[in-house]
Parts: structure tokens; C-alpha cells; sequence
């Protein structure tokens, strides 16, 4: 049986993940816990079975309380089953690719199904980037004050995409603001379905997600922040320094040399990394992520930015996270790093800490927009 409340293996940590965005209804602890009992370390195809297995029973549930007239039960399930569909690919390789998609559109499915039941609403949009198109939701705040929205920019790391990470950024609807989640290169649907790779210069498809919120006639274009979780750690600085339209960086985990401070550091991560840089070998990753750096890229960056990392991190390094603030160009900035083991938030992503990060980081947030 799989422990997630005391984590020591990756199938673990992956479970811990979960049961964090649990508590924003990404699951059902409880059904997570059931389905861990009968998981095996190191047994790759029993997980992957397992989770679809899982993921189809909770989808039949929704489409039978949809079919019912249950329309709030039928959105739980289908966000549930999302999640499940999202589990069952996460251990699979770079050689399994059809089927990783076939997982994705899959878990895509189901999101849109629960986006339709949603309110406030969730729309569906696309973003346009040069010869790229990428998709996203802009999600509506809850009970909004008179005039334009705040607004959040919120943007996963490897291999985490827009409808996951919806149950991370769930309580910024709830503070007011409007949430943008958009499968940026490497990520999501841009990844899985169009091959779009990542890319070091991530200030470009950003600038084109943050174009988008300016468009909108509901945002407030001078309250716009940036918050990027784990490998997005360098993704948001990197848009950061180069886009003055940004008034507040968070940076939920903070890289500044992924070749250094992910890639090396974690070696079991390494084919993740491979993959999204278009499928190429340790030699050519090793060389083209040598441009994946904030080296004179940190200075630049002059709005209130705010840094958190787990001093446990066994995925990416926190002494990453330390360059990264001590080279920042803001005055307003401030540096959180969890270190006691026993009160929770020292491992990656302080999944462990959600309900006492999350509000920490939104009420610094809230002070400066």
C-alpha cells in the first residue's frame, strides 16, 4: 500500500499531489486512499489500470447525475474523473505517447464537461502566438467587486496542465479575481496533442496570454500578477522581467537554472524533461537547457515578486530558489522557505501545506493588487 501522508516514493509524492488538489474538489480522498491499497511500488501498469479503471466509474457517475438532472453531483465527478484520467499518464514514457494523449483528451473531456456545470463560468478560449495556437479557460471570479477584475495569470510546470492546475488556482476565484490557464509550450494540449515543445525564451508565449488578458474588457489591466508553480518557477520570473505589464510575481517554487536546479538535481525527472523538449536524448537536453536560465534575466525584474520553496525539495533544488530571489531587481520581495519538517510544506510544492500556503501566498497577493 502506497503512504501519501508520509511520502518516501516518486508513486507516492505523485498520490500527495493529488490528495492536495483534493481539497479544491480535484478528488475524493477517501476513493484516493481505497485505490492506494491495492498499488504496488513499482508496478507501472497496475497504476495506470488502476486509475482509468477509476476514472471511468466516476465519469459514468457524472453522466448518469447529468442524465438525471443532478447538475451540481455530475460537475463533481466529471472534475473527479479529470483528475483520475490525469493519474493513470503521469508514469507513463516518452515511448507511450499515443496513449499518454489518449489519457489527455480524455481528462480534457471531462474538465469541459464540469466547465459547462461551473459557476461562475469557465470559458473555453484559445490564445494565438505567432504560428501557435494555444489553448486555455479564462475563469470568471466569484461575487467580483463593481468595476474591472483583478486578474491572475497561473501557469504549470512539466508536466502539469491548465486542468490541473485549475484546483490550485481555484481560490483566486473566490478572492474576486479572474484566473487565466493556458497550455503554454511543453504543457497541456500544446504538448500532448499539437508537439509544441518548451522553449527557454518564455517570456514570448506569455506575452501573448497576458496580450489576451488585456483584451478582455472586464480585467483591470494594471492589476495583473503572474504566479508559476514548480518548473513555471522559471517560466513566470522569466515573463516577468521582460513584461512591465505584471504587477506581482509569485513564484510557488523557484528555479533559476533549470539545467541546474531540476534537471541534474533530479535525475528520475530527467526523461520528463526530454520529452517536453521535443523527445531528444540526455546530450542534446543537457545542451539546449543551458538557455533555460534567469542569468541577467533577474534583474530586470521590478515588480513586488514573492518566493516560496520547500527546503526538502527533492525535485528541484532550493538553493535555486535562493539565487533566484538574491538576483531579483524588485525592492518589494520576499523570500519564504518551509524548513520544519514536522509543521509540513518542506517537500516540493509544500503539497503537503496547501491549506496554509495557498492563503499565505494569496493574502500577499491581495496586499499588492
Amino acid at each position: 500500500m502506497l503512504d501519501f501522508l508520509r511520502p518516501t516514493h516518486p508513486f507516492e509524492f505523485h498520490v500527495l499531489r493529488l490528495v492536495a488538489e483534493a481539497q479544491q474538489g480535484g478528488g475524493d480522498v477517501f476513493d484516493i486512499a481505497r485505490l492506494c491499497r491495492s498499488l504496488e511500488a513499482e508496478d507501472r501498469e497496475g497504476w495506470e489500470r488502476a486509475w482509468f479503471d477509476l476514472a471511468e466509474r466516476t465519469e459514468a457517475n457524472a453522466r448518469r447525475a447529468l442524465s438525471a438532472g443532478h447538475k451540481q453531483t455530475a460537475m463533481q465527478n466529471f472534475f473527479h474523473a479529470n483528475q483520475y484520467y490525469r493519474m493513470s499518464d503521469v508514469l507513463l514514457t516518452a515511448a507511450d505517447m499515443a496513449r499518454k494523449s489518449q489519457c489527455f483528451l480524455k481528462s480534457q473531456e471531462n474538465f469541459r464537461a464540469a466547465a459547462r456545470l461551473h459557476s461562475p463560468p469557465i470559458e473555453v478560449i484559445t490564445v494565438r502566438c505567432g504560428d501557435e495556437e494555444y489553448e486555455g479557460y479564462f475563469c470568471h471570479p466569484v461575487e467580483p467587486r463593481p468595476g474591472p477584475w483583478p486578474a491572475v495569470f497561473l501557469i504549470g510546470g512539466a508536466d502539469a496542465f491548465s486542468e490541473e492546475i485549475f484546483f490550485g488556482g481555484r481560490q483566486v476565484l473566490a478572492r474576486g479575481w479572474a484566473l487565466l490557464l493556458v497550455d503554454t509550450p511543453g504543457r497541456g494540449s500544446s504538448h500532448y496533442v499539437k508537439g509544441i515543445p518548451t522553449r527557454p525564451d518564455y517570456e514570448v508565449p506569455t506575452k501573448a496570454c497576458i496580450d489576451y488578458l488585456v483584451s478582455r474588457p472586464e480585467v483591470d489591466s494594471k492589476r495583473i500578477a503572474l504566479i508559476g508553480i514548480s518548473m513555471a518557477g522559471y517560466y513566470a520570473p522569466r515573463a516577468a522581467a521582460f513584461d512591465p505589464r505584471i504587477k506581482a510575481l509569485i513564484c510557488w517554487s523557484g528555479c533559476y537554472s533549470v539545467l541546474d536546479d531540476l534537471y541534474l538535481f533530479c535525475k528520475h525527472l530527467q526523461p520528463t524533461l526530454q520529452r517536453i523538449l521535443g523527445g531528444i536524448n540526455d546530450a542534446e537536453a543537457r545542451e539546449r537547457l543551458k538557455f533555460f536560465t534567469m542569468d541577467g534575466a533577474a534583474r530586470k525584474i521590478t515588480c513586488p515578486t514573492l518566493v516560496t520553496h520547500g527546503s526538502e525539495d527533492r525535485l528541484m533544488s532550493v538553493e535555486g530558489a535562493k539565487r533566484l530571489f538574491k538576483e531579483l531587481g524588485c525592492a518589494d520581495k520576499t523570500l519564504k522557505i518551509y524548513d520544519d519538517a514536522d509543521a509540513g510544506g518542506t517537500i516540493h510544492c509544500s503539497h503537503d501545506y496547501w491549506a496554509h500556503n495557498m492563503p499565505f501566498m494569496l493574502d500577499w497577493l491581495e496586499e499588492r493588487l
